[in-house]
């Protein structure tokens, strides 16, 4: 398991499944992702309960839960668009909204990079993040993603488009700074 003081990262199981459907289809944040329509319950469960494999599906979601005497679920990370010739990811994390802003986001992205370098030999991580989400920046920033570059209107919300920072965490720069 991945896993430090406070925090562990898991597999998802069948129960998870009711969890998923509240956030992939909390319509209020499809706009930073590509969800266009609700997911069903029954396709949660399906997905929940698949055997999920990095290197065949080009993607792996983990689930964020806490370590104390009661543990809760409280989030989500993403490895995906695996480039497995140029050993590289996306990053993508959702965290509940109750749960924000306690340090959830940062243990669980440290966990993950972590895991990506040091076990799957991963040389970096990059995630897209909508230029207006301060909180979300600032999170990447701490777990040692840099800002490279700006994609201009990249983003569609509402009626709107929004800028996005393009960041990495390239392996040899993370090794380095320890």
């Amino acid at each position: 398991m991945l896993e430090n003081e406070t925090h562990r990262l898991r597999a998802m199981e069948p129960e998870d499944a009711d969890w998923l459907f509240d956030i992939e289809n909390d319509s209020k944040d499809w706009w930073m992702g590509a969800t266009l329509n609700p997911i069903g319950r029954g396709a949660l469960r399906n997905f929940a309960s698949g055997q999920h494999d990095l290197w065949r599906d080009l993607q792996l979601r983990l689930m964020i839960e806490t370590r104390e005497d009661n543990p809760q679920t409280v989030g989500a990370v993403d490895l995906y668009q695996l480039d497995p010739r140029n050993r590289r990811a996306g990053v993508g994390i959702v965290i509940l909204e109750a749960e924000r802003q306690k340090g959830h986001a940062s243990q669980s992205l440290q966990l993950l990079t972590q895991y990506a370098f040091e076990h799957l030999g991963l040389h970096q991580l990059w995630a897209e993040i909508p230029a207006i989400h301060d909180a979300s920046l600032a999170v990447f920033e701490s777990a040692g993603f840099a800002q490279t570059g700006t994609l201009r209107d990249w983003i569609r919300r509402d009626d709107q488009w929004v800028d996005a920072r393009w960041m990495q965490c390239i392996r040899s720069q993370t090794l380095a700074q320890k």
